[in-house]
């Protein structure tokens, strides 16, 4: 795993992060996306610093290989003049020109090598940032469906668990039978205890006058008797 992708994997763990505590999904996303963006550019800007010395790498080889090409010619010239001194040191620069142009070449290589990866890495984490764009809307109306389902579930939850209305009504209940029974209690009370029981009993002699049928009955009854 190369040193872009470790840092985006723990971009996406910070996203998962936030998606699992958002509170508004919308704000957080849009956060998520610029810091994956800002992430890349730096990625960017990494990359660019990477080819400009790979270029500069193969500017240098090529200059060994012209130096090189230089010196072989200037050997040949002074064969033909008959100077082969001359003709030996100018083969002797040619090799040390060539040796340097060799070792760059692997240099180069491994440079180059390494730049077409960090882009193919860079374009695929384009790709991947594009997919999240498209998929926000999707992520937001996820979040929100499982957010409304939570608030129904802690509602039911509360609506069985919270009885208190029901414990108060149930109170205040039977705290009105109880008053209506002691209402009840205190009338029988006041009609059976105090004040003059003799007058009561002639009180009660004038409401207790038996009918005229039942009148006439005791009447016929003492005639008889009598």
């Amino acid at each position: 795993m190369s040193v872009f992708q470790r840092m985006f994997k723990v971009g996406e763990a910070k996203v998962n992060q936030l998606v699992d505590s958002m509170e508004k999904p919308e704000v957080m996303l849009d956060q998520a996306i610029r810091d994956k963006d800002k992430q890349i550019s730096n990625a960017k800007k990494s990359v660019m610093s990477v080819i400009a010395t790979e270029r500069q790498t193969k500017s240098q080889l090529d200059k060994e290989r012209d130096e090189q090409q230089t010196w072989e010619s200037k050997a040949e010239a002074a064969v033909k003049a008959g100077r082969e001194d001359l003709a030996v040191k100018a083969l002797e620069r040619a090799a040390e020109h060539q040796k340097k142009a060799d070792d760059l070449q692997g240099i180069w290589q491994s440079q180059r090598d390494n730049v077409d990866q960090l882009k193919q890495e860079i374009t695929k984490l384009e790709d991947e940032l594009a997919e999240f764009r498209r998929n926000k809307d999707f992520i937001i109306a996820q979040a929100k469906t499982a957010d409304v389902k939570k608030q129904i579930y802690q509602a039911k939850a509360n609506i069985k668990s919270d009885k208190s209305a029901d414990d108060l009504m149930a109170r205040m209940r039977a705290k009105a039978e109880r008053a209506s029974h002691e209402a009840a209690a205190a009338q029988e009370m006041a009609d059976s205890v105090g004040g003059d029981s003799l007058e009561k009993e002639f009180e009660e002699l004038g409401t207790g006058s038996p009918s005229a049928d039942v009148q006439a009955k005791l009447d016929a009854l003492k005639a008889k008797v009598g």
